[in-house]
C-alpha cells in the first residue's frame, strides 16, 4: 500500500480540529454562529461542514438540512456528531463547494463558516452558491479575509500566506471574499469583526448575509 502523507495530515487535522479551535469558539465564533443560524428556516445547505460545529445552533424550523463536506476524515467526525444531535435527520453529502449536489433555485439558506478561505476555486464556488439559492435566498457567512491592502497587516498576511496554506489545508490569508461575492452578483449585508484567539494575520473577519437578487 502506498503511503499517502497528505491523507495522514488531513486525518490528524480532523482529529484535533475541535480541540485546536476550542478557545476561539469560546471567545467569539460560537456567539457568531448562534446569531447567524438560530433563526434559519426552510431548506438549508451547508458547505464545508467540517466536524459539524454548526449543528447545535440550527433552528428547529428548518425543513431540510444538507451538510456538504468533501474531506472523508472530516466527514467521519461529522457523521458521529450528527448521530448525537437533534438534527440527526440531516443528510451528509461529499460534494465540494465548486460542484454542489443540489438543483438550481432549490435552497433558501446556504451556510458557509470559515470555508471560502480554503476552497480551490472561490469564483466557481460562489457561482454554485448563486445557482442553488432561490431568488431572495441568503448565503449566511462567517469568513476570515484580507486586511486593508495598504496596511502593515496585509503585508504580513501576504508574506506568511505560502507557508500558512501548506500548514492549514489551503487556507488563504488574503482572500477578498466580500468583493468576490459582490462580483458574483450578491447584495451584501455584513459587518467587519476581529477573530479572537488566533494570530493577527488570520483575525480580520466579515460576518453577515449575501442575498441573491
Amino acid at each position: 500500500m502506498r503511503f499517502n502523507l497528505k491523507s495522514l495530515y488531513t486525518q490528524i487535522v480532523a482529529k484535533f480540529y475541535d480541540l485546536a479551535m476550542r478557545k476561539v469558539e469560546r471567545l467569539c465564533l460560537s456567539r457568531w454562529r448562534a446569531e447567524l443560524l438560530s433563526e434559519l428556516h426552510g431548506d438549508v445547505l451547508e458547505i464545508g461542514a467540517g466536524t459539524g460545529v454548526n449543528l447545535q445552533h440550527y433552528s428547529q424550523n428548518i425543513r431540510s438540512l444538507v451538510l456538504c463536506e468533501p474531506d472523508p476524515s472530516m466527514r467521519k467526525y461529522l457523521a458521529l456528531r450528527l448521530q448525537n444531535s437533534a438534527r440527526s435527520s440531516a443528510e451528509i453529502r461529499s460534494c465540494a463547494a465548486e460542484h454542489l449536489d443540489a438543483a438550481d433555485n432549490s435552497i433558501d439558506h446556504l451556510v458557509s463558516t470559515l470555508v471560502f478561505c480554503s476552497v480551490a476555486d472561490p469564483q466557481q464556488s460562489m457561482r454554485e452558491v448563486f445557482r442553488v439559492l432561490r431568488p431572495g435566498g441568503k448565503l449566511i457567512f462567517m469568513e476570515h479575509v484580507a486586511a486593508e491592502s495598504s496596511s502593515r497587516l496585509y503585508f504580513w498576511q501576504h508574506l506568511w500566506q505560502p507557508l500558512w496554506k501548506r500548514c492549514a489545508c489551503n487556507c488563504h490569508l488574503t482572500r477578498q471574499t466580500g468583493q468576490l461575492l459582490e462580483e458574483a452578483g450578491f447584495e451584501l449585508q455584513l459587518r467587519v469583526e476581529t477573530m479572537r484567539g488566533v494570530p493577527a494575520i488570520a483575525a480580520p473577519m466579515i460576518v453577515g448575509h449575501a442575498i441573491r437578487p
